[in-house]
C-alpha cells in the first residue's frame, strides 16, 4: 500500500484498515432515495465497484452503500451510480461481476463511485479509497494457478481461517490484500497479513501464505 507510505502512522493505518473492510464484502445494502435493496458487486480493476442494478436506482437522486456487520454497518459510503453499456472494453466489468456471482438479478449495469466514506466514527474523502489493483494485468493467471495446482490448500485455508466446508470453491480475485474465493453459495475473503507492495514476488507471497495455512502433520 505504498500510496499510504506519505501519511502520518495513525492516517495510514485508518486506511488501511477502512481499504481491508471495503474489500472484505461482495453485498451490502444500497440506500436509493426512500428504498433500501441488498445488492451484489465486484471489485473493479480501477478500484470503484460493479454493481447490477435496476433503472430506478440509477434515477435516484440520493444513494448510499452500508456493508453489513453483526449489529451495525461495518461501513457507511456515499455513492455516486455511474451507468456503463456491457459493450467492448467495458464488456469485461459485467464479465468480472459474473465471474463473482453469476448471473445477475437486474438488467443494467453501474459502477460505483465513493463521493464521502464514514468508517469507525471517521468521515474520510471516498477517492482515498479508489485504489487500482496493481496486480490486476497477472490476476487472471495466478487465479488460474491457484485454482488448477493449488486447489488443497486453498480448500485447507476455507477450512482452518474460516470455519467453511468448501465446495467448489475458485479463487475469482486477488489484490495486494488479500484473495476473493467463490464458494457454492458466496464469495469469501482470505486476508494477507502483509499486503503484497511488489508485484514481481506476488506469486511467491500468495503460495506462502495459503501453505502456511496447512495444518501441521
Amino acid at each position: 500500500m505504498t500510496d499510504c507510505e506519505h501519511l502520518d502512522p495513525d492516517e495510514a493505518t485508518l486506511l488501511l484498515e477502512a481499504s481491508r473492510t471495503l474489500r472484505l464484502w461482495t453485498q451490502g445494502d444500497l440506500r436509493h432515495d426512500e428504498l433500501t435493496t441488498p445488492i451484489r458487486f465486484a471489485p473493479a480493476s480501477d478500484g470503484r465497484l460493479i454493481a447490477s442494478v435496476t433503472p430506478n436506482m440509477l434515477q435516484a437522486a440520493d444513494c448510499a452503500l452500508a456493508l453489513p456487520d453483526e449489529h451495525a454497518p461495518a461501513m457507511e459510503l456515499a455513492i455516486t451510480l455511474e451507468e456503463f453499456e456491457a459493450l467492448g472494453g467495458a464488456e469485461a466489468n459485467s464479465d468480472r461481476w459474473r465471474i463473482y456471482h453469476g448471473e445477475p438479478p437486474h438488467s443494467r449495469w453501474a459502477m460505483i463511485e465513493f463521493d464521502v466514506i464514514r468508517f469507525q466514527n471517521t468521515i474520510l474523502d471516498g477517492p482515498s479509497l479508489k485504489k487500482p489493483n496493481p496486480l490486476a494485468s497477472m490476476e487472471p493467471r495466478l487465479c488460474g494457478l491457484l485454482n488448477r495446482e493449488h486447489r488443497d490448500e486453498v480448500r485447507s485455508v476455507m477450512q482452518h481461517e474460516l470455519n467453511l466446508e468448501p465446495d467448489d470453491p475458485r479463487v475469482v480475485g486477488i489484490d495486494p490484500l488479500g484473495l476473493d474465493i467463490r464458494n457454492r453459495f458466496s464469495v469469501v475473503r482470505i486476508d494477507l497479513d502483509t499486503p503484497i507492495k511488489d508485484p514481481a514476488i506476488a506469486e511467491v507471497e500468495l503460495l506462502n501464505r495459503i501453505r502456511a495455512s496447512r495444518p501441521r502433520k
